[in-house]
């Protein structure tokens, strides 16, 4: 009898803790949560029974989901306790989500960092703790459709400026009514082109060391400006209000061709390939747009580790599940066949052993993929900022949840035609260093 009530008192707690998101721990399971794009699943969960075949004392407990909702659902369970053993994250999230109470030490677990650039991880650690892997670094770059500038005999190669991008604007436009060069910006896009123009001009960082705004409301009502020139030359459309399509890659202005482009992380570009026709063959990688043609000179590029893999603290409580984790992120950054799998839809490795075995694989050419050619623009426009002094790696607090409306918000309205360029400018003024402090803390 005592043992039939001790059976069902344990099945009771056991489906407590399910419903409550926890689990009975194993320190033979690895549980893992990241979001992605079908590809991306597909590919993960090719490469997750990869391990366990190759390391049959494992379990994978995979948890996928979209990119809505994820930041917001990892928090949460990060309060609780109940988070993945690994778990996909954003660089900032290691600021935001307070990430030295809840990510563990990934130096404890013995993974080798040196086949990694020197600073590669400098902006995931926190007072010397290295808080997440880098799996890859990225940053905002121009892809052109082919297809499009054909049709008024442009080759992309050559539209080196904004000035030649404006110019190709007018002929796309004056040619094909309805056409654009680029088309629709969102206030996010706009934002970091903005401060990109910006930086080119000035060679600031958008957020000054001393964590305020680094630009003058008179260099903010250029940027504008800016903004509006390249409405009035067919580059943008006139007004976000006759296009509200918010998601860029299913917009059928873009999947019907009629924008010529898009400016995008590079790690993201494949969501915007998948949708045109014929797989998006016709987009071409042609970088950041500059203020005059000298190739020596390629500023205004803003990078960031696109993403990492974070370590619940929860596991330097045990040696075995530690050897687990340990196992399971090498094999997924480091294996040869799981990088075949996994390939670039999380971006490029900056492992330098990994990327060399992406080089030479077999199953693909990964060096002409979109994310590839975009990730050497990246590293390349931004080796020559930093030989000229020039730093324009994202803070981290430049995408928090709520500081960004305090940009993004005024550049919302303003492509809505609802507020003017200096309006804009000065709402942004008004409030972006105090929020910026208190998200910071």
């Amino acid at each position: 009898m005592k043992k039939m009530l001790l059976a069902v008192i344990l099945l009771i707690v056991s489906i407590i803790l399910i419903s409550c998101g926890g689990r009975v721990d194993d320190e033979s399971t690895i549980s893992f949560s990241w979001w992605g794009t079908s590809d991306r699943n597909i590919a993960t969960y090719q490469a997750i029974e990869l391990f366990e075949e190759r390391y049959p004392q494992y379990k994978v407990e995979p948890d996928q989901a979209p990119w809505s909702g994820y930041q917001t659902t990892l928090n949460n369970r990060l309060n609780r306790g109940t988070e993945a053993d690994v778990f996909q994250v954003n660089y900032n999230w290691i600021y935001s989500m307070y990430g030295e109470d809840y990510f563990m030490d990934i130096t404890e677990l013995g993974l080798d960092l040196s086949h990694y650039p020197p600073n590669e991880h400098t902006p995931l650690s926190i007072n010397g703790k290295v808080l997440g892997l880098s799996v890859s670094e990225t940053g905002y770059i121009f892809y052109l459709n082919k297809n499009v500038y054909d049709l008024v005999d442009l080759d992309i190669n050559e539209i080196k400026t904004w000035d030649d991008l404006m110019n190709a604007g007018q002929q796309i436009s004056s040619a094909f009514p309805g056409r654009y060069a680029i088309g629709r910006l969102d206030a996010q896009q706009a934002a970091i082109l903005m401060f990109t123009w910006l930086s080119q001009k000035t060679g600031k960082n958008v957020i000054s060391e001393n964590n305020t705004l680094n630009f003058t409301q008179a260099e903010l009502i250029d940027a504008f400006n800016f903004i509006s020139d390249l409405r009035s030359s067919g580059v943008l459309i006139s007004s976000n209000v006759t296009d509200t399509h918010n998601d860029g890659p299913t917009n059928p202005n873009w999947t019907s061709q009629r924008y010529g482009g898009v400016v995008t992380w590079n790690t993201a570009i494949s969501e915007y390939q998948n949708t045109l026709p014929n797989q998006g063959q016709s987009l071409v990688a042609v970088g950041m747009f500059q203020q005059t043609a000298n190739e020596n000179t390629n500023y205004g590029m803003y990078k960031k580790v696109s993403m990492a893999y974070a370590v619940s603290k929860r596991v330097e409580e045990s040696d075995a599940k530690k050897e687990a984790v340990r196992t399971f992120i090498e094999f997924m950054t480091t294996d040869p066949e799981a990088l075949e799998i996994l390939g670039v839809d999380r971006g490029v490795t900056n492992h330098s052993l990994a990327q060399d075995l992406l080089r030479t694989a077999t199953s693909k050419d990964f060096t002409q993929t979109l994310e590839w050619k975009g990730h050497e623009t990246v590293q390349t426009f931004y080796q020559t900022q930093i030989e000229n002094d020039i730093n324009l790696y994202i803070h981290p607090y430049y995408e928090h949840a709520t500081f960004r409306a305090i940009y993004e918000q005024p550049i919302e309205n303003f492509l809505l035609n609802r507020i003017t360029a200096v309006q804009a400018a000065q709402n942004i003024i008004n409030r972006f260093d105090t929020e910026l402090a208190k998200v910071i803390g």
